[in-house]
């Protein structure tokens, strides 16, 4: 009896112990299990607020000279040019993606920097998105796990959250900026997005500026962009064509209308980057060729056609920095053999064109018209001076 009792109580110990590190052990992967779904969630709705910081800022940068101009002032298809919700950003153009947006998710805001600044004065505009609701756990407290992978998956932005000590004061931008926790509890884990604050005036000069450039030429205006309004993303033709969006300018790329970023360029001037694009004043495109500003549009291949002799090629119309080409690339004759025959009888012809008058001529070897029948290819280009 004394030696099953040992056995006995010798035995429930163990159990305990065994039980118990299995609970830790589950426990652990459990954890774990639920960090990590709280850092994918994170990661999604970054990459969320990264389309929408994107829009945000494009929307900064387009409007900057509207938005510092004496009040009142006006932006095509916003009710509140200081306060764009994320369906005016996808009606103007702002937000191309499908994903499903609503407006009472996100808060967006823009001022002046200084407050109360008017062009042409020194006057910057930064932009504010906030989350209208807290990042939180079940218990109340801050999700650090979702917070801190939303936070790395943005990067158009400077990204924050209120929090201990102080929710009412949001700190980011490794302590360059400081604003207002915008929810009106003024709740912990109210994420907010950040860009311009602090800054100077774009340092680049747009379409209306108020500034002076202080350029040696002309000036830049906005009439030379009065064009039919297009739509990112909607498919047009011909490549490299310019034209005005609601949020920009826009060239045809690949089939399809896309904000233009690039500078301002005078064709037949040098440029540095072979096959770079550029555009002109007045909205006509460039590539860079040879080391100068080219057009575009004529830009190499302009026809084809054949030619009988004594038939003149029309010249194409050449862009800036370019000149008429032609080529020819293939002939045929019909060569006349015999004693009191017309026609060419050396049994051998050529084909040229005048380079001044462009006239095409199909002769033989005695400079004697090859044939009434002679017919040449010729490939007319826009090439570089």
């Amino acid at each position: 009896m004394m030696t099953k009792q040992r056995q006995r109580g010798v035995s429930l110990p163990l159990m305990a112990f065994a039980l118990a590190v299995t609970a830790l052990v589950f426990g652990a992967i459990g954890a774990q299990r639920v960090r990590e779904a709280n850092e994918l969630v994170g990661k999604t709705r970054g990459a969320t607020l990264e389309e929408i910081a994107r829009a945000v800022e494009l929307y900064r940068q387009t409007n900057v000279q509207e938005l510092t101009k004496p009040l009142p002032i006006t932006v095509p298809g916003v009710a509140d040019p200081y306060a764009p919700t994320v369906t005016e950003l996808r009606t103007g153009g702002f937000i191309t993606t499908p994903m499903v947006l609503n407006d009472a998710d996100y808060s967006i805001f823009l001022a002046r920097s200084p407050v109360g600044c008017t062009a042409p004065a020194p006057c910057a505009i930064w932009a504010r998105t906030a989350l209208t609701e807290p990042i939180l756990d079940v218990g109340g407290e801050l999700n650090a796990d979702r917070l801190n992978a939303l936070a790395g998956r943005v990067t158009s932005a400077s990204v924050s959250f209120s929090g201990p000590p102080n929710p009412a004061v949001i700190v980011g931008g490794q302590g360059s900026w400081t604003v207002a926790n915008p929810d009106p509890a003024g709740r912990s884990g109210i994420v907010v997005m950040v860009s311009g604050l602090g800054g100077s005036s774009e340092p680049w000069l747009r379409v209306g500026d108020t500034r002076n450039p202080g350029f040696a030429g002309p000036s830049v205006t906005g009439t030379q962009f009065d064009t039919p309004i297009k739509v990112v993303g909607d498919a047009c033709t011909p490549q490299g064509a310019f034209a005005s969006a609601a949020n920009g300018l826009v060239y045809c790329n690949a089939g399809f209308w896309t904000i233009y970023t690039g500078p301002i360029e005078t064709g037949a001037t040098a440029c540095t980057s072979e096959g770079a694009m550029g555009v002109t004043a007045g909205g006509a495109s460039l590539i860079c060729v040879a080391s100068l500003w080219r057009d575009h549009l004529t830009y190499a291949f302009r026809g084809v056609g054949e030619y009988g002799h004594g038939q003149t090629v029309p010249k194409p119309s050449c862009g800036v920095g370019l000149a008429p080409f032609a080529v020819v690339s293939t002939q045929s004759a019909s060569v006349i053999i015999g004693a009191n025959n017309a026609g060419n009888n050396s049994g051998s012809f050529q084909s040229r064109i005048d380079p001044t008058t462009w006239l095409v001529e199909i002769v033989g070897a005695t400079n004697v018209q090859a044939g009434l029948n002679a017919r040449a290819t010729v490939t007319t280009s826009c090439a570089p001076v």
